[in-house]
């Protein structure tokens, strides 16, 4: 009795039960999150060297990628206006169709040209999870349908299972190459093209999840966690951003009265007609969505100049590091950040959300910054692992942050406008990484990773110490 107590508690606090007991919505967009992941993964490993095996130096691998999130803008921006209006289920559909077509392409070109064509307007993603266009409008649905007790939760679970996903991807994908090498005699430019089919092959699997969702995912339809009875009060069990609830700055709930039946009245004027436009934000999500762009621009920079992609790389031009080993050092890095990760919600609740933020950032900014100081393959590839263990421990607080500071109609607009900011700083650091290695300096990139992303902690705690998330239990 004693111990099923005490694992009644233990799923409590790391949000199990929240998970189990949630809406099938919920969990089909955790499961995408997974799927998407698990394809990611493959690439992560592979794109540099598949690009280095087909002759391209390194400067232009780094051009390479840049632009292909160039075009990663390009979709952000689209989403960030229209995301909402074309719906989440349209929108994961097309990531998942873009997906499939983009894997296609790089199993069968060899054209720098079309490949980048191929990069840029399918997904092919250089920065793994770091940026992703479509990923905006999915936090976007699960904040609302979460709830304020559970938010985290939600987010912590996404984050960890889409990591358990990438992870597993990781070791089968350098243990594929090490196997087919070895037992079939086949060539790494074979295989790497075998995996992009199997990326493809994912990417149906999404369109099929995808397809599986409700509209209850949809802006302006109430919680999937509550019943319709519930909606009309305020307290822990309301939706994060309910359709008929505003919290202003003060911390004060103010609720919007639903317009009255009398027609009569309520279309008297009908023939006035507001000639000024609605903005797209208030006053208030416009200060918190600029002091974070701001915050978070060097920070992805530094993820731009460290992607796991350029460093498989790097431990395997500067070490000749096999891709087994690197995929079996990253799985258990990864799995070991993934349940980490389930200690960010309680971590958050002690803490709060920017301290568990700055704290958990500045451990792995630190990492960074040494990896390439050692010229000791066992400590460098050890603080690398050190690095992926900690970087998403954060994620959920973070996450639960940004989807806090906007009003849930502006949230799916705002997120993707931070994601248009995400992706314009990993486009230069990409771009600066592929410098520094073609000029035989590729350590550098780290180091300036490192500290770049140690400036992004100071700026974060400037703008938002005192700052309390809307949403922040």
């Amino acid at each position: 009795m004693g111990l099923s107590k005490t694992f009644k508690r233990l799923s409590l606090s790391l949000g199990a039960d929240a998970v189990w007991y949630s809406s099938p919505d919920l969990k089909l967009l955790i499961l995408a999150r997974m799927i998407r992941m698990f394809a990611y993964g493959g690439t992560t490993l592979i794109l540099v060297l598949y690009l280095s095996a087909l002759g391209i130096p390194d400067t232009r691998i780094g051009l390479f990628m840049t632009l292909a999130l160039v075009g990663d803008i390009g979709v952000s921006t689209v989403l960030t206006v229209v995301g909402d209006g074309m719906g989440v289920r349209l929108t994961m559909a097309v990531g998942a169709l873009l997906m499939m077509a983009s894997g296609v392409a790089f199993a069968v070109l060899e054209d720098y040209w079309l490949l980048l064509g191929a990069s840029i307007l399918g997904v092919i993603n250089p920065s793994a999870n770091e940026v992703d266009p479509f990923k905006a409008i999915e936090e976007s649905a699960i904040a609302r349908l979460s709830t304020t007790a559970n938010c985290n939760d939600f987010f912590a679970w996404w984050t960890l299972l889409g990591m358990v996903g990438m992870a597993a991807s990781t070791l089968l994908t350098g243990f594929a190459i090490d196997v087919l090498q070895a037992s079939y005699a086949l060539r790494p430019l074979e295989i790497y093209r075998f995996i992009f089919l199997g990326y493809a092959a994912v990417g149906f699997l999404k369109l099929v999840c995808a397809l599986c969702i409700s509209s209850q995912v949809e802006l302006h339809t109430p919680s999937a966690m509550l019943k319709d009875s519930e909606i009309v009060s305020v307290d822990d069990s309301r939706p994060l951003l309910g359709e008929y609830q505003y919290q202003p700055q003060n911390g004060a709930y103010n609720t919007i009265t639903a317009p009255s039946n009398n027609t009569s009245n309520s279309y008297s004027n009908c023939n006035e007609v507001d000639v000024n436009p609605t903005p797209m934000f208030t006053p208030e999500s416009r200060s918190f969505i600029w002091k974070v762009s701001l915050a978070i621009m060097p920070d992805y920079i530094g993820s731009g100049l460290a992607q796991i992609t350029w460093m498989t790389y790097f431990f395997k031009r500067e070490y000749d590091i096999a891709e087994g080993p690197l995929g079996l050092a990253i799985f258990i890095a990864s799995i070991i950040s993934s349940f980490l990760n389930l200690l960010s919600s309680p971590l958050s609740r002690a803490l709060g959300q920017v301290p568990t933020m700055v704290v958990c950032h500045t451990i792995t900014s630190i990492s960074l910054l040494m990896i390439s100081a050692p010229n000791n393959r066992t400590l460098a590839l050890g603080l690398f692992m050190l690095r992926i263990v900690l970087r998403e421990i954060d994620s959920a607080p973070r996450q639960s942050f940004l989807a806090g500071g906007v009003l849930d109609e502006e949230r799916t607009s705002a997120m993707g406008l931070v994601t248009v900011v995400k992706t314009v700083g990993c486009c230069v650091g990409l771009f600066l990484t592929g410098e520094f290695a073609g000029s035989g300096y590729f350590w550098v990139a780290f180091i300036v990773a490192g500290a770049l992303k140690l400036l992004h902690n100071v700026v974060i705690l400037g703008f938002f110490w005192n700052h309390r998330g809307r949403y922040e239990a």
